[in-house]
């Protein structure tokens, strides 16, 4: 059964597609960190729920310059959803500890890429805030 996608659902689909064409894919976190150091960067955070067709990342590249990508997989029910956002907040949230850096108290604008590691690590818990509206 398929439906028509709502204007948002279109622009979240568009954005989600432009950001996923500049950004090299990969089928798991040994993947990306190699990838990732080929380039000059390096991985902050990832995680890969390889049974739910899912992933989180927060990625440094080699101009100090930080980028994140998600995708929840669609084909599951919202708490199971839901519950893999909580998981991958908890871990970002242990690692945002270990680097020293807080949430930012302010909504923090999607962007290609952000010029504090506070910035996208605050965006990417926004966005986990929500699992509902995560596009996959």
């Amino acid at each position: 059964m398929s439906r028509r996608l709502s204007a948002e659902e279109r622009q979240a689909l568009s954005e989600l597609n432009r950001i996923l064409s500049e950004t090299p894919q990969w089928s798991g976190e040994e993947e990306l960190c190699h990838d990732m150091e080929n380039i000059g960067g390096r991985v902050r955070f990832c995680h890969f729920w390889d049974e739910r067709y899912s992933m989180v990342q927060l990625t440094e590249d080699r101009n100090g310059k930080y980028s994140t990508a998600y995708v929840l997989d669609t084909e599951t029910t919202p708490d199971v959803r839901k519950v893999a956002a909580l998981q991958a907040q908890k871990e970002l949230a242990d690692c945002m500890q270990v680097w020293g850096v807080s949430l930012l108290n302010t909504t923090v604008p999607e962007q290609m890429k952000y010029a504090s590691l506070a910035e996208a690590a605050s965006f990417l818990m926004q966005v986990l805030n929500d699992p509902e509206h995560i596009t996959g």
